[in-house]
């Protein structure tokens, strides 16, 4: 087969073409840090940074869901060290009337305290954050409690997904916060008490207002441990954010040294290819003129 100046030709500018690619790919390595910007660079290495890329995804989502819990756990418990203090000061109210010192006036006006009381601790179950009731399981459009202490919520448990396959409950309900605790009821029941002004009622709602406010430390020691549940995902996130990060920059990522020397010895390459073309044309020009 007989090699004409147009196939030595071709094959030189295919070869130029060839390193003019390898210098483009060596420049936007410089230029991007990334050893390869399209798959079919380096498929295997592609496919695993695919993959991590969906992992931060996943991760990216997770975190989302932690943001969004803790900030409604982080407002129970702020609820729940309120209705703290305010049972703390009913206790109070029932110490200081259940003696012989106190009178029927003097009840009267714990009495009326007691009102503000429970209408403040009301008025925490109606607790909102954004837009939604914070106490009203899944029925969290509307305010969960009437005025008068009435439920309307429901027992919905919500939940959260802060790792692959680690779900937890982020919220009590009222129900549980101011009905099955006994706070409500404790509460009113003082506060009859104090009304019918006699010492020995007064002791005897005592002791419904002393379980009441264990049973909310309970919830605020369960609010607490949903919490630290969200201090280990959040850690949890941030270290595998890190090495999937760290993975990705193995597979895709290149040193600026590394590009910066690839780039000029491609350059070489390319000048020593041109310079190689140049000499040839010029034989190829003198073999034509002779």
């Amino acid at each position: 087969m007989r090699v004409t100046d147009n196939m030595r030709q071709a094959q030189v500018l295919r070869h130029l073409q060839g390193n003019l690619a390898e210098l483009a790919r060596a420049q936007s390595q410089v230029a991007t840090g990334k050893r390869f910007t399209r798959p079919s660079e380096d498929p295997v290495a592609a496919s695993r940074v695919m993959r991590a890329e969906q992992a931060l995804r996943g991760l990216t989502q997770y975190r989302r869901n932690t943001t969004a819990v803790r900030a409604r756990v982080d407002a129970e418990e702020a609820v729940l060290d309120q209705v703290t203090d305010l049972m703390t000061r009913a206790k109070e109210l029932a110490t200081e009337q259940a003696t012989d010192s106190a009178t029927p006036a003097t009840r009267a006006i714990a009495a009326a305290e007691l009102d503000r009381v429970i209408e403040q601790v009301i008025q925490l179950g109606n607790t909102r954050v954004g837009s939604e009731h914070l106490f009203g399981g899944h029925q969290t459009a509307a305010p969960p409690f009437q005025p008068d202490g009435t439920y309307l919520g429901d027992d919905g448990a919500r939940q959260a997904e802060l790792s692959d396959g680690y779900v937890i409950t982020t919220n009590h309900t009222g129900r549980e916060l101011l009905v099955q605790s006994g706070a409500l009821g404790g509460l009113t029941a003082l506060r009859d008490a104090l009304r019918a002004g006699t010492r020995d009622g007064v002791a005897a709602a005592a002791p419904a207002v002393d379980d009441a406010f264990a049973n909310v430390q309970t919830l605020l020691a369960e609010t607490g441990a949903r919490s630290r549940q969200i201090d280990t995902a959040i850690e949890n996130i941030d270290a595998s954010e890190s090495s999937v990060g760290i993975g990705i920059t193995t597979d895709q990522g290149i040193t600026l040294e590394e590009a910066t020397t690839r780039m000029m010895s491609v350059q070489t390459t390319l000048q020593a290819a041109l310079l190689s073309t140049s000499r040839l044309l010029q034989t190829s020009l003198t073999e034509y003129l002779r």
